[in-house]
């Protein structure tokens, strides 16, 4: 998990998966971050005795795909309301960027993405169990892992490439400024 450690995020859900998946010694979780939430996950962690969790401060840019290309496996969490249904978190397209299977745990508008994409899989937000079980089963198919790797770097190069997005709203723009704008030059426009 890469990204703030706040109130809207629940993750103890990831602490909880981390304890059920504890004997498990080839699976170590990382959250790499800051945020409100921090201090407090790192005592309960503390306090849990897990060794299979890793946390990290918040790390430089530059750092970043270093990080990324360590990692099997992104994590993108929410708590369970309705609030986060017409939410997208951008680590979802670093992730997809990066080849990076998604497990996502938010529903909404981000679920319907994730599955357009092939990009991961997506479980209950805040189900610690669905979330140890989805990391064991992508743990186990390491082919799975990179064709939804694959099929989540295709689906973000072609629909969200930054060049191709601004040439798509300077066309958006071109065309606003050739029509006609006023009642006098839609009414030229047509009696011609």
């Amino acid at each position: 998990y890469f990204g703030t450690h706040g109130m809207a995020h629940k993750l103890e859900t990831i602490l909880e998966a981390a304890k059920l998946l504890e004997e498990e010694k080839d699976i170590v979780l990382l959250m790499i971050g800051d945020g409100a939430e921090k201090e407090r996950l790192q005592k309960q962690s503390s306090d849990m005795g897990l060794h299979n969790l890793k946390m990290l401060p918040q790390q430089e840019k530059e750092k970043m795909p270093r990080l990324w290309a360590l990692t099997d496996v992104s994590l993108v969490l929410l708590k369970k309301s309705d609030l986060f249904k017409t939410v997208i978190p951008s680590k979802i397209f670093e992730s997809m960027a990066m080849e990076c299977p998604i497990i996502l745990g938010v529903e909404g508008e981000s679920k319907e993405l994730v599955n357009a994409a092939g990009a991961g899989i997506c479980i209950e937000p805040e189900n610690a169990t669905a979330l140890a079980a989805t990391i064991l089963a992508l743990r186990n198919n390491p082919q799975q892992c990179l064709t939804i790797g694959r099929s989540a770097r295709e689906f973000v190069v072609k629909n969200y490439d930054r060049r191709k997005i601004a040439e798509r709203y300077l066309q958006v723009f071109s065309n606003l400024i050739t029509k006609p704008t006023t009642a006098s030059e839609i009414k030229s426009e047509h009696q011609h």
